[in-house]
């Protein structure tokens, strides 16, 4: 299988644009899925012709999470491939808002709860070898989720810090091996990885690529995240997009092959 980097922050052509946010296209035998559809500059629909996918041949869309960064390209996606499965976790349509005084929404709300109409809750089989899951909230070990200005609307109207129910990762099996695509790891990087361990009979990841939300750790904890992440056996690292710059370079160092998944780039899984 192929993943092709369609939206992130950086590009590396110069007939695309970048922008912070994220979409990544997986061919995956005779289904096109889409992972996410890009930020608020909705630069989604330039970018894949520019790189030359036809967005009509789209099969499926997975939505990672609420947040406007990885949903606010949907309507360019949906015009242009009507016909696509779109699918999220249960609880993906929730207000969020990316401060304490609600002056900035984040994503989520009814637009989604109305049109997200294949739920994924823990996991489902979006094609052969390609399973989207959540990692439910009692298999989360809070060390390693990232909270920092983040909030919700709980099931009473009250905010609270984000719990992230809805954060979605994707695996994909091939003769190569397992891989995990990420969309903001907002679950926490090292439980997605356990738990596509425990839940899947996974032993050794041949890539782990997309958006890993380091750049929410604090740098006097780099040393304690490298060591757990060290714990998990990964071929090749292909962070971007929400893991910072600081980090990646402390991945770099730690991990033989690490290289920043660009919007551009593409992944032989």
């Amino acid at each position: 299988m192929r993943l092709s980097v369609i939206v992130e922050n950086l590009t590396v052509k110069q007939t695309l644009f970048g922008e912070w946010g994220y979409s990544a296209w997986l061919d995956a035998g005779e289904s096109r899925i889409l992972l996410d559809t890009g930020g608020i500059l909705h630069v989604w629909e330039h970018n894949a012709r520019a790189l030359g996918f036809d967005p009509s041949r789209l099969t499926d869309v997975v939505l990672s999470h609420g947040h406007f960064d990885h949903t606010a390209g949907l309507s360019d996606v949906l015009r242009l491939a009507p016909h696509a499965r779109l699918w999220g976790a249960a609880s993906i349509a929730r207000p969020r808002w990316g401060d304490a005084d609600a002056a900035r929404l984040a994503g989520g709300g009814p637009l989604l709860e109305g049109i997200v109409r294949h739920r994924i809750a823990p996991h489902a089989t979006i094609a052969p070898g390609v399973t989207a899951f959540t990692v439910p909230l009692d298999r989360r070990d809070s060390r390693w989720i990232c909270t920092k200005n983040m909030f919700e609307q709980n099931a009473i109207g009250c905010k609270c810090a984000d719990t992230f129910e809805d954060d979605v990762s994707i695996l994909v099996q091939t003769e190569r091996g397992a891989s995990v695509l990420l969309g903001c790891a907002h679950a926490g990087l090292p439980n997605i990885l356990r738990y596509a361990q425990e839940e899947f009979g996974v032993e050794r990841f041949h890539t782990v690529i997309g958006g890993t939300h380091l750049c929410g750790v604090d740098p006097s904890e780099y040393e304690v995240w490298m060591r757990e992440l060290a714990q998990y056996d990964v071929m090749r690292w292909r962070p971007c997009h929400c893991t910072g710059f600081d980090a990646a370079a402390v991945l770099a160092r730690t991990f033989e092959d690490v290289a920043w998944a660009a919007a551009g780039t593409v992944h032989e899984l």
